[in-house]
């Protein structure tokens, strides 16, 4: 819950985006959604509820609820890790947890949260498939790093589960954050200060 929403678009070849949502002052965007586990589909309920405490939390609000994020445009490919806190009242199976998708395609990670209501941090990396799974509503199978580039390329959505447990749950989401490569900060980094260099010039001139 700490710093502010931060958006950094670097203009790069790789495109590479920053995400950063803390959820201080309000749901930043994040919406409500149902989610269809045979064909991967997050489907829109409205706005997600935000706590004044600084984070995004539900209920049972549909069948299998998810958390999910503004309409994203692409240009992930480059992104190393992908991290978020949830907590949860009820213990839950294997389940995804994590939904990125492309529209067309998903990878997604499962877990199988013990409950409590204390907050677990997740933090999965985007360069390993490891642990990945891949859905595209025909195939489910473990993912490559073709197959997790191919959903970064075009992604659209982030799903976070809201639905752990078997009947009434409660759970909460916090710090969601897709981090770019380093390259991409490099870059970032220097075109600010090609910018500061041009406004010095400027100012001498």
């Amino acid at each position: 819950m700490v710093g502010t929403l931060a958006l950094v678009l670097v203009a790069s070849q790789a495109s590479a985006q920053a995400l950063s949502y803390t959820f201080d002052s309000d749901n930043e965007g994040w919406r409500r959604a149902d989610f269809i586990p045979s064909t991967f589909a997050l489907t829109d309920l409205g706005p997600a509820t935000w706590n004044a405490g600084g984070f995004i939390d539900g209920d049972d609000f549909s069948g299998w609820a998810f958390h999910l994020s503004p309409l994203l445009s692409g240009g992930y490919t480059g992104a190393t890790s992908v991290s978020f806190d949830h907590s949860t009242q009820g213990a839950g199976g294997l389940f995804p947890m994590l939904v990125m998708t492309n529209g067309t395609e998903a990878i997604y990670r499962e877990e199988a949260p013990a409950g409590g209501g204390a907050y677990v941090s997740y933090n999965y990396s985007l360069t390993d498939p490891s642990g990945w799974r891949y859905g595209n509503g025909v195939d489910m199978r473990a993912a490559t790093q073709a197959d997790i580039n191919s959903v970064l390329a075009g992604l659209t959505r982030i799903g976070i589960s809201a639905d752990i447990a078997s009947g009434v749950d409660y759970t909460r989401v916090d710090n969601v954050t897709v981090v770019p490569e380093p390259a991409s900060m490099i870059a970032l980094g220097a075109g600010l200060l090609a910018m500061l260099r041009r406004r010095a010039v400027a100012k001498k001139s």
